[in-house]
Parts: structure tokens; sequence; C-alpha cells
């Protein structure tokens, strides 16, 4: 029938008029498939965004930072919207329990291929925070069962975290009351917590292959974090531009770095020995894999990858907690008080704080919990890939599409909390005094996906904070601002400080 009638038009039109109507009936075609589309796929509401590119610009060409962006895109669509970036849509979620539903499903557990893994690795699909599949679930329940026996040759982590934490106590005892910026020597401890459960050895802090390590950690987060969303874009994430060959090369130092402490571990490996540190169990598995034939995923590239995983995430976002948390309670002596007399009442002075008292400190846990709120390290969550169409309440999620939540908004958005710019310590306490920790705001991510190292990062941030409360008085410089400046990227790194550090005689607790 059509065939017919543009045989029919063509006899009787000229070839000018046959394209134009030609053009007409094509345009009026794709307007009815994207109506019809439209109706077929119910996407969640939020801004249009340029033909082709969709909102790169929006993003990308704005003053300000992307958090805000999302934000103000967040007040106007609502809790749930989505925006295309070129041909991928992404979906923001900033309701909880639609957030805890979304990224709880089986299809929504993937990730983004990631360049840097197929250069280095010869794979998109290797370790465990950006990968995706069997291979994910394999690795990472590897590693979960590893955190979760939380000993070492019969050492416990927190063993190992309350070294390093009297570490540090020693350094801020040498500053001598004067003014000095934290940084480094939470750098360095934490640092060390995380090499020694990884990797099995216990660094000199001047040690300088281990200063270069720590460099370029910290240079590995501040080259990932710019782009934020925009690296969903395959396009901007090929490695091309300076930073992504600066990136590639950071990321490769780290792996040399590592592949030198597991040529170490091979030296002398003994299957049978008791476990010494994450490389040393990974090597068991491999072994007692291949005795059985079974090895699936288990193999270097996987060992090398998800060590690196581990030893990364699991520094990067404790550091930049603690320095923070320390920061405000520099800004806030009275909850520094008042801290300080509830670890003397719970612990006394003679005893350090253990993990397992922060369930007799309920003041404690609720001034962190607001400092971590006040000041949220992560914005944005790295995004996750939907493996098959599902729904977000009453919308559609289409296969391929990205789907993030809003972090930023859970910690600091006046529809969530009375007065959010304000610091209230016992904003984390019920009526009856205890810490509620289900207020808490989604610090470690939720689902599937949820930080594998959370009970490790927890174990970390309480044991150093209440170290050092307990021992030394801070505060800032006499000028110094409260309202600290920050760098927002894959996380918000603050600008450097400095604090002052007064020791504590029992007689000046009140």
């Amino acid at each position: 029938m059509a065939k017919e009638l543009f045989s029919n038009m063509a006899e009787h039109l000229p070839d000018s008029a046959i394209f134009t109507v030609l053009s007409a009936f094509l345009l009026c075609y794709f307007i009815y498939y994207i109506i019809t589309s439209r109706r077929q796929v119910r996407h969640p509401p939020g801004p249009i965004g340029l033909p082709f590119l969709g909102s790169v610009f929006a993003l990308s060409s704005t003053k300000k930072r992307q958090y805000e962006v999302i934000n103000d895109w967040t007040k106007k669509h609502g809790s749930v919207f989505s925006f295309k970036l070129l041909n991928t849509r992404v979906y923001v979620v900033s309701d909880f329990r639609m957030a805890r539903d979304i990224l709880a499903s089986t299809h929504v557990t993937a990730k983004l291929p990631f360049p840097v893994l197929k250069t280095l690795h010869g794979t998109h699909n290797a370790g465990i925070a950006f990968c995706s599949g069997e291979v994910w679930q394999e690795q990472r329940r590897l590693f979960v069962s590893f955190l979760k026996n939380a000993t070492l040759g019969g050492v416990r982590f927190e063993k190992l975290v309350e070294e390093q934490a009297q570490r540090v106590l020693l350094e801020m005892e040498k500053t001598d009351k004067k003014s000095f910026d934290p940084r480094y020597m939470i750098h360095a401890a934490l640092n060390n917590v995380v090499l020694r459960i990884m990797t099995g050895v216990n660094y000199d802090h001047g040690d300088p292959e281990f200063i270069l390590f720590m460099k370029l950690s910290s240079r590995l987060f501040s080259l990932l974090g710019p782009g934020g969303l925009l690296a969903v874009l395959p396009v901007l994430a090929a490695g091309t531009s300076k930073t992504g060959q600066d990136l590639t090369e950071t990321w490769k130092d780290i792996l040399i770095f590592l592949k030198k402490r597991i040529a170490e571990h091979r030296i002398n490996f003994d299957p049978n020995q008791e476990t010494t540190d994450f490389m040393h169990l990974y090597l068991q598995e491999m072994a007692r894999r291949e005795s059985q034939n079974d090895q699936r995923s288990f193999n270097d590239t996987n060992m090398l990858a998800s060590t690196f995983d581990g030893v990364v995430g699991g520094t990067d976002p404790t550091i930049l907690n603690i320095l923070w948390i320390l920061h405000t309670f520099a800004c806030y002596p009275e909850a520094q008080r008042r801290v300080r007399r509830e670890i003397s009442e719970v612990i006394g002075n003679d005893n350090f704080p253990r993990f397992s008292d922060r369930l007799r400190m309920p003041l404690t846990m609720s001034t962190i919990t607001e400092c971590r709120r006040f000041r949220p390290v992560v914005d944005i969550l790295i995004p996750h890939v939907a493996t098959k169409d599902c729904k977000i309440g009453e919308y559609d999620v289409t296969k391929g599409g990205v789907v993030t939540v809003n972090l930023f908004h859970f910690s600091r958005s006046p529809d969530l909390w009375d007065k959010p710019k304000e610091f209230q310590p016992d904003r984390f306490l019920t009526e009856t005094g205890e810490f509620d920790m289900k207020k808490e705001p989604l610090f470690f991510g939720i689902g599937r996906r949820v930080c594998p190292g959370e009970q490790l990062a927890r174990m970390n941030i309480f044991i150093f904070i209440t170290h050092i409360l307990q021992r030394f008085a801070i505060s800032l410089p006499e000028g110094a601002p409260m309202d600290l400046p920050a760098l927002h990227g894959l996380t918000t790194t603050p600008d450097p400080f400095e604090i002052h550090a007064v020791q504590i005689d029992d007689d000046q607790i009140e």
C-alpha cells in the first residue's frame, strides 16, 4: 500500500516535492515512534537535555559542583529522576526506601566497564569494585569471608588498628602543642593497617616505598574523582586524555607495588601455614581449587585486582572520614568534652577504648555519626548498571541503564533532617538516650554491593577518634575558618588544615 502510494506520488510530483513529502513522512513516523515508546516505557521525569548529547553540558559546563546540580534536579523533579548522557540513561534516587529496593535487586548489581582494567589486566571484569556477574560474586565472597574472620595468625584486626592509633598519639605528642597538619600521620597509620591486613607488611612511616605508595593512592582518587557521573560515558573514560593517561600510569604503578608483594609471598608459600594476610589466603584458595580442578575465576589476574580494590578502597574513604571528624571536633570543643567524659565514665583513663565498647557509649557513637552526616565523604554513589528491565517504584528502568543514589541528599537535605546545616551531637540519640543506628545516612552504600569493608572502616574510625580524644584536647589555630573548603570528586577531600593538640591530664576531665 505504501509502495503504491509513493509510486503514484512520484508520477505526479517533481523530485524536490517527492523529497519534501518523504522527509515529512519520516519526521511524522519519528514523532510517532517517540510518543509510542514513551507510552510503553515510563521513565522518571528529569531534565530534557540536548538532542544526542543529553545532559552532558549541564553537568560539565557549569560553575556548580556536580552534586549541587544533582541536588537542584532532585528539588525540581522529585525523589526519582532520570536524564540522558549520550545514549545512556541515568537514574538518580533520593528516596531511602526506593534506594534500598532497587539496589537490593538482583537486576542492578553490574558495574560499568572501566577502560583502565582492560588496559592493565586484559579484561574489564576483574577484582571486586568494578566487576560484575559470577566473577564479582566469587571474588567478593572470598574477600568478605576474610574480613569477617578478622584475625591474622591469631592476631585480631583490632589489635593492628590499636597499634597504629597509639602510634598517632606518639606523633601528636611530638608536636609540643604547636599547630600541625594531621593528614600525613593519619594517612600513614591507616595505610599501614590496610597494607598489613592485605599484604602482611608493616611499614615504617618514613619508608620511601611506603611514602611512594601513599602518594600514588591519594593521587589515584584525585584522578578518579573529577568526572563523577560523566565517567559513565566510555568516550570520556577511555583514557585518551591527559587525566586518563595519568590515571592509567598511577594505577599501573600501584599494581607494580602489589606485584612485588605477591612475588615475595610465592617464594616461601606454604598452603598449610596459618593465614597471614589476604595475599596468603588467596594463594591458599588458588592451591585448593587447583587440587580440585575447579579454579573458576581464582587466578593471578583476579588476585592482583582484588588486592588492589581492598588496599585502595580500604584507605582513602576512611582516612577522609577521620580527617573530617577531627576537624569537626576541633570546631566544637563542648562536643569533645562530652565524648571525653563518656569515655572516662565507661572505660576509665588507664585503658584505651575497644571497638566493642561502642555498645556502651551512645553519646560517642551519636556524635561521631553526626560528624559524618555533617561532613559527608561521598556525594553520589558509584553507579550500578541494570542487567535487566526492572522498576524504581512506578517507573521503568531499562536494561543497561545506570542507577545511582544521591548520598549527599541523605546527609544534608532539609526534607530529611531538622536544621541540617547545624551540628547537633544528640541527633542520633533516642528519647531514652540510646544510639539509633537506623537513622544513619547510607555511609557505606546499600544493597548487594554495600561496601564489603564496612566493619573494618567502622572499627578504624571509632578506635582512632576515641583514642585521640581520650588523650588530647584538639582545637583550631586562632583565626582558622570553621567552614573548611573541599574538593568534591569520587570522595570529598578537605583542603589542608591544622589543629592544636594539648595532652589531657586525668584531673582535666570534666
